[in-house]
């Protein structure tokens, strides 16, 4: 079977899960696929034809990430009676991730058959917190049996997949997911307000705009320009990335990665 893992991975966690779902994958005989949304030419030349498609993403604002939005078009029209599967990291709650990512889908095309999380570090405030505090020690960390969970979700999906053509499993959501994800959105502005670099740190080596998925950064002769403040894609992998430690969202996020 010919499996393509398409997927998003902000600061390097939903890369290494879709790493180890595709070394099980191999390990049972198929053939995988890595795919990252940021290489646009490639998925945009990529035949999903007879291939069995897995999603990946980070939880963003309790939901999946806004990268992904231009995207959908592609995905339904290169689409056809696709078996498909999602997976997430997160650092908390998955929420109703799932359900928000798959209600992009053509149902007429794809058929979901499988769905896992897994919780992994926060990229986020936490990160920058002493260790030995509180809300580090709850949320930067993989769960427990992550190992056994990867092995258990790769069966499902093979298991699955050998049903019937038209099974498909069916979801839910929570009648408040709306509102909680705009809670939330004005939760996140509250805890990381603007994008902001020091200018007596930054060396101008330019790995930040290098590695910004959204190319919200750009590097100049003597100063990397910030194209929108408030508004970027919060991966945060920028201020993970940066080896000055130049970069914060705010003062929550100011301290050594």
């Amino acid at each position: 079977m010919d499996f393509q893992l398409v997927y998003f991975s902000g600061t390097g966690n939903t890369k290494l899960i879709s790493e180890e779902l595709k070394k099980r994958l191999v390990h049972q005989g198929h053939h995988v696929e890595l795919l990252s949304i940021e290489d646009v030419e490639k998925l945009a030349e990529t035949d999903f034809v007879n291939k069995v498609i897995g999603f990946g993403f980070p939880v963003y604002k309790l939901t999946y990430p806004e990268l992904f939005n231009g995207l959908f078009a592609l995905f339904n029209e290169k689409a056809s009676q696709n078996p498909f599967f999602l997976y997430c990291t997160y650092a908390r709650f998955t929420a109703d991730t799932f359900y928000d990512f798959a209600s992009h889908l053509d149902e007429g095309k794809y058929r979901l058959i499988a769905e896992r999380g897994f919780k992994s570090p926060s990229n986020g405030i936490s990160a920058r917190l002493a260790p030995d505090e509180y809300e580090y020690q709850t949320v930067m960390f993989f769960e427990d049996d992550i190992t056994a969970k990867l092995d258990r979700f790769a069966d499902e999906v093979l298991q699955n997949l050998e049903k019937e053509d038209d099974f498909r499993i069916r979801q839910s959501h929570a009648l408040v997911g709306p509102l909680r994800a705009k809670i939330t959105v004005d939760v996140e502005k509250t805890k990381y307000p603007l994008l902001q670099i020091d200018a007596k740190r930054c060396i101008v080596c330019g790995i930040c705009a290098a590695q910004c998925p959204v190319e919200n950064l750009v590097k100049q002769e003597d100063s990397i320009q910030i194209l929108d403040a408030e508004n970027c894609l919060h991966c945060l992998r920028c201020m993970h990335h940066c080896p000055q430690n130049a970069i914060s969202f705010g003062k929550l996020t100011r301290g050594e990665n």
